[in-house]
């Protein structure tokens, strides 16, 4: 039949993809879903210089191994990261990849050296990566891939030749305005990644202009300093209004002396947001200055730095405190030396004369020793006794177990009567004792620890009093009833009046001798005056200037 009555939908020659494939002008490999090669076309073959027996079946990762390492782990990274994503939606091309590849490998580009000698060559690729098929296997598998191998080696020569050209036509305008256009993206994108940068780190950018006073500053800084993004901020209401009044000198002293010597300056200082929270701010900024040494602009950063400071204030105080102890430990550990001392010595004396006028009564029978003896024997008993109940007491509030018993005291009546039974004593070291403004006024207390607290007090007063007066009054003030213990004695200063009520301290001027006693007296009276719910001071002039001891307590209705 003539071939123009053929029907054309049943060609007469089938087309052969095999033959198609093979004669494809770009170097192909076939890969299956193990990214081992199933076929290659002869311009892969003649490119690098191998046959087909020699990749069939191997696995992409492990042919072509030529070059550094690098250039291989280069090679291998992309390889692997392409394929295993690679979908059909679209194709990957590679970066440029360089290999270093012997000359004797060059295939068809090839070219006599005139060396027998195999040596390296650079040479330059594109692999483009195209899924044929679904992979809709196991895990995603299935389906075939197309890797198209290129050479560029000639346009990376050609790309750098261009490059040199584009080097030369820079001079001309029309090149300056691209490179303009370009350095203007290039400081955009620098200025983004600036910003992000700077919020990220919590950083506040800013600039102050000295001729305005103005401020400029980013949204960040106004946020550190507690401020909205629309706020506006000058020099005078940083100083004045955000920066905490005590700190404000310091600020201004740092950046004084850092413009000053044309240096930068840093210093910390607390703001008080809007919420209340108060802030710590570091700030550091820098000067510039014209050619004239005029300032023009001062400009830095501004950094929240709270929780530094915080844990900085923190580790001070502790710091502090641990010292304190330390001293306090110290204080108490020579004040304890010193009280065995004075315990020692007190105990002693008393018992020395009890045993000095026993021995003497026992030899001599002169009648007229007998009423002195018993009386300095009587003295010193009664102040043993007073020792051992001060050393009892002190125990017992150590511990914990002292308590009072709580009824109503006429204080001014009890204190009259400590001033009668205290009178004498006074009088033999030549003091005045004045009782007379002692008001009736009834308080809630134990009347025998109420005793031993004007007493102490008043003996105290006398101990210290070389001459002059002892003065005992109580008064009723509101809801209060105050007993003031007023001496014209040796005086108090400010160390001393601070540490006056601790255990096992004594005071007294030097030159003055040594008094008598286990510092333990106004501890003692501190310590109940506390278990009556009242408070007890100490208040001095200074040395040689007498001492006023107040004791206050609630008034009884």
């Amino acid at each position: 039949m003539d071939s123009r009555h053929q029907n054309p939908s049943h060609p007469s020659h089938r087309f052969d993809a095999a033959s198609a494939f093979e004669s494809l002008p770009d170097a192909y490999l076939i890969l299956n879903h193990r990214y081992e090669i199933v076929l290659a076309n002869a311009r892969y073959l003649a490119l690098m210089g191998q046959s087909l027996s020699d990749l069939l079946g191997q696995s992409i990762f492990d042919v072509n191994q030529f070059g550094p390492v690098e250039q291989r782990e280069a090679r291998r990274a992309w390889l692997g990261s392409a394929l295993r994503d690679l979908s059909a939606a679209e194709a990957k091309w590679s970066p440029l990849l360089r290999y270093e590849m012997p000359e004797s490998r060059r295939g068809d580009n090839g070219k006599d050296s005139g060396s027998d000698a195999p040596h390296d060559v650079p040479r330059y690729w594109k692999i483009k990566a195209s899924l044929l098929g679904a992979r809709n296997g196991p895990g995603g598998q299935g389906g075939q891939i197309a890797l198209r191998v290129s050479e560029v080696t000639e346009g990376v020569s050609d790309y750098e030749r261009d490059q040199r050209e584009r080097a030369k036509l820079r001079s001309q305008a029309q090149l300056r305005l691209l490179l303009a256009d370009e350095a203007k993206a290039q400081l955009r994108e620098h200025q983004e990644r600036f910003h992000l940068a700077l919020a990220f780190s919590q950083l506040g950018a800013w600039e102050l202009d000295p001729a305005t006073g103005l401020i400029e500053c980013t949204d960040q800084c106004k946020s550190n300093l507690g401020l909205g993004a629309t706020s506006e901020l000058t020099e005078q209401r940083l100083l004045e209004e955000i920066v905490h009044p005590d700190d404000r000198d310091r600020v201004r002293e740092a950046m004084h002396q850092g413009l000053a010597s044309h240096e930068h300056f840093d210093v910390d200082y607390r703001v008080g947001w809007a919420s209340g929270e108060i802030r710590w701010i570091l700030v550091r900024g820098v000067g510039r200055f014209s050619p004239d040494n005029t300032l023009s602009s001062v400009i830095g950063f501004t950094l929240d730095i709270t929780a530094r400071k915080e844990v900085e204030l923190e580790q001070r105080e502790i710091a502090a405190s641990e010292k304190r102890a330390r001293e306090h430990s110290e204080r108490l550990a020579m004040a304890m030396d010193h009280f065995v001392t004075t315990v020692s010595h007190e105990l002693r004396s008393p018992l020395s004369a009890i045993l000095s006028w026993t021995d003497l009564l026992q030899r001599a029978a002169d009648p007229s020793h007998v009423t002195r003896a018993t009386d300095v024997i009587r003295r010193n008993a009664r102040q043993l006794s007073h020792m051992v109940d001060d050393l009892l007491d002190s125990g017992a509030i150590v511990t914990g177990k002292l308590s009072v018993n709580l009824q109503p005291v006429d204080l001014g009546a009890l204190a009259g009567i400590i001033a009668e039974d205290m009178r004498m004593h006074a009088e033999a070291k030549g003091l005045q004792l004045i009782a007379d403004d002692l008001t009736s006024a009834m308080v809630l207390a134990d009347e025998s620890r109420m005793k031993q607290v004007v007493w102490n007090l008043v003996s105290n007063a006398v101990k210290f009093c070389p001459k002059g007066s002892v003065t005992l009054s109580v008064r009723a003030e509101g809801e209060r009833v105050e007993l003031a213990v007023r001496d014209t004695g040796l005086g108090l200063d400010g160390e001393s009046l601070e540490r006056i009520f601790e255990r096992f301290q004594q005071f007294s001027p030097e030159g003055s001798g040594r008094v008598a006693g286990l510092g333990l007296g106004l501890w003692l009276v501190k310590n109940l005056v506390d278990l009556h719910g009242g408070t007890i001071v100490a208040e001095s002039p200074g040395l040689g200037q007498g001492a006023t001891f107040r004791v206050r307590l609630p008034v009884y209705r």
